[in-house]
């Protein structure tokens, strides 16, 4: 079999019965990235080689290829119809080495002056003392000499002007561009945000993400780390379909800056194009994130904000609640966040609230009597009533017998608790009577100073400003999670009642 070399203008080619060949013949190699810089070195329109293509070892700088990205050999550079014209890498690496060449040859030139010097200057001295009177002036004019070295220095000076007075002036617009580039670099990473921003500094902390500490913030990332390494990033509905996981591009940013950037846009309620731009990355790289890592958080903080049991309640009640109400197990209350009205009639009806004349989504929070949020209900339409979504939420199958829950007096679920035997604490009605007596004046007092925790809690909830004004349609099918992480993160706040 016969194999031409596919290089233009090549006449070499092999032959199994031509022995005295002495140019080797190489396969396109299987490496992609190198069979790629062969086949842009061959330079040929429209032609790809198959498994009979060779090119020669004449093409070769030392007759052989080599696998490393940086030899000269890694691709063939040597073609007989190209001109030999030095590329401007090449004049640099030239002035590069004639520099480095030159200076070692005045340094070990100055190193031989200074022998030369210290040596006459011994010399000098012995005959000083010898001849002190005779040789004075002689002396005298020998150390008013420039020394050698100097003029050795004005040699290289000289040399240097004239080194870089022949350089090409590619060569010269290259070195300015590459110094433009690099103060470009560093200019975009001063104004490009990262956790350095809020790196050891609480007040930072809490106002971009609203946990207490930048400790706290370290912590929750250790413990999200593990999981968001091997995290499949969201990138819509068909994203568990795909078996290849979908990781975020070359140029993303690090995972506790993707967590910083997703935690400022639950506090601060910011638009994802401000945090875009803040992160430098494109408003669909942080959706994607946000998407995911709302995600991941929802169902890690889960784990570690369970129900408490009866024991653990016990033992972390306030002295206010162990003197009149000891069996108190959770208090209730509902909130309502604004939502986009919907275009559908039907969904408009079933989200509109008529206590907020507007349409909302509605929570039920319960919280324990030390203010740890403890329970929160899925997101509900506006029109739900407080009874429905006591009873639908599933609050109720986590209580024990003999448990207590205090709540206000839009809930009406004492015949539901006393299925469980439980009780209700509550405000109590007037009725028919004309105005409360003393002892109802002063129960209501009672569960209010104590009940109005779960306001307070609700608040610090509310101070994510993703909240603000109306949530739009776009991330209402994200709502129960945005909300339920929310108040997880609220948690790790210090306690309401100590």
């Amino acid at each position: 079999m016969v194999f031409n070399c596919v290089v233009f203008q090549c006449s070499n080619r092999q032959s199994t019965s031509d022995k005295e060949n002495r140019c080797s013949f190489f396969r396109f190699p299987k490496d992609v990235r190198k069979r790629k810089a062969w086949v842009i070195a061959v330079n040929r329109a429209d032609w790809a080689p198959n498994e009979y293509s060779r090119i020669c070892s004449a093409h070769f700088v030392d007759g052989w290829h080599s696998d490393d990205p940086s030899d000269i050999n890694y691709r063939p550079t040597l073609f007989s119809y190209k001109e030999k014209d030095p590329s401007v890498s090449e004049l640099d690496r030239n002035v590069r080495l004639a520099s480095r060449n030159l200076l070692q040859t005045v340094k070990e030139q100055k190193l031989k002056v200074q022998e030369t010097e210290t040596a006459c200057l011994t010399s000098s001295v012995m005959m000083h003392s010898s001849y002190a009177t005779a040789g004075q002036d002689v002396e005298m004019e020998e150390l008013q000499e420039p020394p050698v070295y100097n003029q050795l220095d004005k040699s290289l000076s000289d040399t240097s002007m004239l080194l870089t007075s022949s350089v090409d002036p590619l060569l010269k617009e290259n070195m300015l561009l590459r110094k433009e580039n690099e103060e470009l670099r560093a200019a975009l990473q001063h104004h490009k945000w990262t956790i350095k921003k809020i790196a050891d500094n609480d007040q930072k902390t809490r106002f971009y993400t609203g946990l207490p500490k930048f400790v706290v913030f370290m912590w929750l990332f250790n413990y999200l780390k593990p999981k968001a390494e091997r995290m499949q990033y969201w990138t819509g509905s068909e994203t568990y379909q795909k078996q290849d996981r979908q990781r975020a591009s070359t140029n993303c940013i690090d995972l506790i800056d993707q967590f910083f950037a997703v935690l400022m846009r639950l506090r601060l309620g910011l638009f994802v194009r401000d945090i875009a731009e803040r992160f430098k990355i494109s408003e669909s790289t942080f959706s994607k994130y946000f998407s995911s890592w709302l995600l991941l958080l929802y169902e890690e903080l889960k784990v570690i904000n369970p129900f408490p049991s009866r024991e653990i309640v016990d033992r972390t009640m306030p002295d206010a609640f162990k003197t009149r109400y000891p069996k108190t197990r959770v208090i209730i209350d509902c909130t309502e966040i604004f939502l986009q009205r919907s275009a559908s009639l039907v969904n408009q009806s079933l989200t509109y609230s008529n206590y907020k004349n507007h349409n909302t989504v509605k929570f039920l929070i319960g919280i324990t009597p030390s203010g740890v949020i403890s329970f929160v209900s899925e997101g509900w339409g506006g029109r739900v009533s407080d009874r429905q979504i006591t009873l639908e939420s599933g609050i109720l199958d986590l209580l024990d017998e003999n448990d207590s829950v205090m709540a206000d007096k839009g809930f009406t679920i004492k015949d539901l608790l006393e299925k469980k035997n439980c009780t209700l604490n509550m405000p109590p009605f007037k009725g028919i009577s004309a105005q409360f007596t003393t002892e109802q004046v002063f129960e209501t007092q009672e569960i209010a100073k104590l009940r109005i925790h779960v306001e307070r809690s609700i608040g610090r909830v509310k101070n994510f400003h993703i909240f603000d004004g109306v949530m739009p349609l776009s991330i209402a099918p994200q709502s129960t999670q945005i909300f339920k992480v929310c108040c997880w993160l609220t948690n790790f706040d210090e306690p309401l009642v100590k």
